[in-house]
């Protein structure tokens, strides 16, 4: 079974080896311009510089996002970084204009240029129209069916990429102006405030001020255009065999944890496939999803994988994010007896914690000492301290500790 490229976002550097650490074959990031996620930490062109550098040392792809939907004015800019950009030899270029791409065709031919999901290209006859364009690579639509990605599949001469995990968009694959509308962030250059997941009411009567009928109620509120998260992780299987050469996690502003933990899933779900068939894979998803879910999520969908989705499939049922465990740290040193916690939450003795490593490995602590690096005993640990736990642990350096 030929087993598609696992692709995880990089917001920044920590999260581009939290990514590869577990497990990841590419991530894509984004420089400090032109992509859409302009509130991610992004790379400037010398720390791109370096994570080429760190991923091309382990075996691993590195993808920038160039996809922002650009004004005449930003080609200016964009024609100087492209030198520098093309002298780096990323993996590949994720594009959306076609101005972009003929800009790039021109001034930096050697780049291998992808296109991204803002293109919303939907069938095999726009896949060969952008493979004539010049693009190596599609990154399909999120509104198409395993079934129609399979038929697209079937008849490209170019290597397609779907999205399997993470948040989804009320509008088609992205192309939404409701955030520029209502906040003056524009969607479309990297800067959307989520609108789509605020809570509205409509129609406040003159004659009884302050009193609102909600678009839909329940204990929770009104959310008409909120969507639960992607999660396709039961649908591997289909996906594999669809033929897409690349399955792709949402998330350049998620959290470390997220990063980590969604990815081991995902390589875990994938491992098992190919060394063990489709039948134990079956047997493990419930398990693999419930660990999805202990990360940030507004409840999953499968989204049109599975053909247009019913009102309880894709339902509008929440706006809060579930997080149900707080993000201690990550490991950066290992020794006989103990390990070091980097630690971005607080930690007190008392906790039960978890410790996350590549590989599906999970392993529950009772914080029973806390320590600095000295050795001295702390009564707790703080945030941007560096700890340490006693004990023999199988989890090593870039595992992740949680509560």
């Amino acid at each position: 079974m030929k087993i598609p490229e696992l692709m995880a976002p990089a917001g920044n550097f920590a999260k581009m080896k939290t990514a590869l650490h577990f497990g990841a074959d590419a991530v894509y990031l984004g420089l400090k311009q032109f992509s859409l996620r302009s509130f991610a930490g992004n790379f400037t062109i010398e720390e791109l510089e370096e994570a080429l550098d760190y991923a091309h040392s382990l075996g691993n792809k590195v993808y920038v996002a160039l996809n922002m939907m650009p004004v005449s004015a930003d080609f200016k800019d964009l024609s100087v970084i492209l030198p520098k950009l093309s002298n780096l030899k990323p993996d590949g270029v994720i594009v959306s204009d076609p101005g972009v791409v003929s800009l790039l065709r021109r001034e930096a031919p050697e780049l291998r240029l992808h296109l991204s999901t803002q293109a919303s290209t939907l069938n095999s006859e726009s896949v060969a129209f952008w493979g004539k364009s010049g693009i190596r690579r599609v990154v399909l639509a999120r509104e198409l069916s395993i079934e129609q990605i399979r038929e697209i599949s079937a008849s490209s001469e170019i290597e397609l990429e779907v999205f399997t995990h993470g948040a989804l968009c009320i509008s088609y694959s992205g192309r939404c102006f409701l955030s520029l509308y209502m906040s003056g962030r524009d969607a479309n250059r990297g800067e959307c405030a989520q609108s789509c997941r605020w809570q509205y009411r409509v129609l406040e009567e003159t004659e009884r001020d302050g009193e609102y009928f909600p678009i839909e109620e329940d204990s929770r509120g009104s959310y008409i255009f909120n969507s639960k998260d992607l999660c396709a992780l039961p649908l591997l299987p289909e996906l594999v065999s669809s033929g897409v050469n690349s399955l792709k996690i949402e998330g350049r502003m998620k959290s470390t944890h997220y990063v980590g933990i969604t990815v081991d899933v995902y390589r875990r779900g994938l491992d098992i496939l190919k060394e063990r068939g489709e039948s134990e894979f079956r047997e493990a998803a419930p398990e693999l999803v419930a660990e999805l879910a202990r990360v940030s999520n507004r409840g999953f969908t499968t989204n049109f994988l599975n053909g247009t989705p019913g009102q309880n499939e894709y339902s509008f049922e929440k706006c809060a994010v579930s997080n149900p465990y707080a993000f201690l740290g990550e490991v950066v040193e290992k020794y006989d007896g103990y390990l070091a916690l980097n630690l971005k939450n607080p930690i007190r003795q008392g906790d039960s914690i978890e410790l996350c490593d590549r590989g599906f490995l999970r392993e529950k602590v009772a914080v029973k000492e806390i320590l600095d690096n000295a050795g001295n005993v702390l009564d707790f640990g703080r945030s941007g301290e560096v700890i340490r736990l006693n004990g023999h642990f199988q989890t090593g350096v870039g595992g992740l500790a949680r509560k």
